[in-house]
């Protein structure tokens, strides 16, 4: 009889960077906790990456290497409606090809406490946990650290 599976698949660079910490061989799974950790790093990468396209080319983007990150959108202000649009779409299709983990993502862009302050993101998405689906959040700046926000769900 074949067993019930209660984690997710360890990334590749996840792998690499445990093999370089010395983790065992039987280390395969991540359990929830270690999930939700490696998809904020990911995340983290992503946001403080910025792609070679232009946000008017971005969103032609089919998800290549080479595109990787979100575009430039430091000509963008998060005080104005549209360009608080355009940040949350580009970021949104970012983690649609970059962090297929996540599935039913909402992105959420506001302006700093105080002039000069990077804008705050939250970011939230569906991931499957063995036969679950967990709803995760997160909390990052733009140029910031992440810092994962409470489960809304099991």
């Amino acid at each position: 009889m074949s067993n019930l599976v209660r984690g997710a698949a360890i990334p590749l660079f996840d792998k690499l960077s445990a093999a370089e910490a010395g983790a065992t061989s039987d280390f395969f799974l991540l359990s929830p906790e270690q999930l939700h950790a490696s998809i904020g790093r990911e995340l983290f990468c992503l946001l403080n990456t910025r792609s070679r396209l232009m946000p008017s080319r971005f969103g032609e983007s089919t998800g290549t290497s080479i595109d990787y990150g979100i575009p430039d959108f430091s000509a963008l202000s998060p005080q104005r409606g549209e360009d608080i649009e355009l940040i949350e779409a580009g970021i949104r299709q970012a983690i649609g090809h970059y962090e297929t983990r996540l599935g039913n993502v909402s992105v959420k862009v506001s302006e700093g406490h105080s002039r000069g302050d990077p804008a705050a993101v939250m970011i939230g998405g569906d991931v499957r946990i063995g036969l679950n689906v967990r709803r995760l959040s997160f909390q990052l700046q733009l140029g910031g650290e992440p810092r994962p926000q409470q489960n809304r769900g099991q």
